[in-house]
């Protein structure tokens, strides 16, 4: 009978984890979305939708609306970018394949902070890529490239590359094939065979590895603030702003659920999407 329930109690474990570290912190951000905010404290306990309500104003509509694009742009530029990099790696010798997916490995230690402070002297006018190109005589009158959409982009590409390339290494290396071989000795030029046989192979994984870099683009605080406008910021640093800045958890907690509400309604029309994909085909 006690070994009967050892499987059990072993099952019980990761659900544990999950209401501990997830479920419980969720369910009170909840209920503190519907408290009034606290001139003297934090919150104070009632039940408002003051704080919903003031989502729909234009402003923090706006920023909503500018994240979802922010991550999403992010999304898709690393994965087409890391998708056909991780393809010409794993096709290399095995020693230039370790050579590679140790520097991803490598990179992936490198924190958001020390990165952001990298590109920041690298877009800095007086020792970066601006000074760079005024001094090789490409550019007249060189000024700083941040604070900027563009750079805040760069930044959420170096987070990302390293984690979606490597997230495609294992499938990659272990794919089948024979049928590009196939294709190739008919006569099929390769941009072709990548397009047309390689890809659609690959796009489950695709899929996942853009909704996971939308989510976690979604929740990137450090890039935003040092390398992007005030103007490029997204929900995260406003709430974080509101939360933290102006002590008022209450709206804070409401845009957080607003905004989880987004990404799932999100990832849950992509990921049906894709199954309709698969059911068609």
């Amino acid at each position: 009978m006690k070994r009967s329930l050892v499987p059990y109690l072993i099952g019980l474990f990761p659900l544990a984890m999950m209401v501990v570290f997830f479920l419980a912190p969720l369910a009170f951000m909840i209920v503190v979305s519907f408290y009034e905010r606290d001139p003297l404290g934090f919150y104070k306990v009632s039940f408002v939708w003051d704080n919903y309500a003031k989502f729909f104003s234009s402003f923090y509509y706006t920023i909503s609306m500018r994240s979802l694009w922010s991550a999403s742009l992010g999304a898709l530029v690393v994965v087409l970018l890391a998708f056909p990099a991780m393809y010409i790696i794993v096709d290399m010798h095995r020693r230039w394949q370790l050579f590679w997916v140790i520097l991803l490995l490598s990179l992936m230690c490198l924190s958001e902070v020390i990165i952001g402070f990298a590109w920041l002297i690298l877009f800095s006018e007086s020792s970066g890529i601006p000074k760079f190109l005024g001094w090789m005589g490409l550019w007249d009158n060189p000024r700083s490239l941040s604070p900027s959409f563009g750079a805040m982009l760069i930044g959420f590409i170096t987070l990302g590359f390293s984690l979606v390339a490597l997230m495609f290494y294992p499938q990659m290396a272990q794919r089948d094939r024979s049928i590009e071989e196939a294709a190739l000795t008919l006569g099929t030029p390769p941009a072709r065979v990548f397009s047309k046989v390689v890809l659609p192979n690959f796009m489950p994984a695709i899929v996942s590895s853009v909704v996971t870099m939308f989510v976690y683009f979604l929740g990137v605080f450090v890039m935003p603030t040092m390398l992007g406008r005030p103007q490029d910021w997204n929900m995260t640093v406003i709430i974080t702003d509101k939360a933290v800045g102006d002590a008022n958890m209450p709206l804070g907690a409401a845009l957080s659920v607003i905004m989880l509400l987004f990404t799932l309604l999100i990832i849950g029309g992509l990921m049906l999407a894709s199954r309709k994909r698969e059911a068609s085909s």
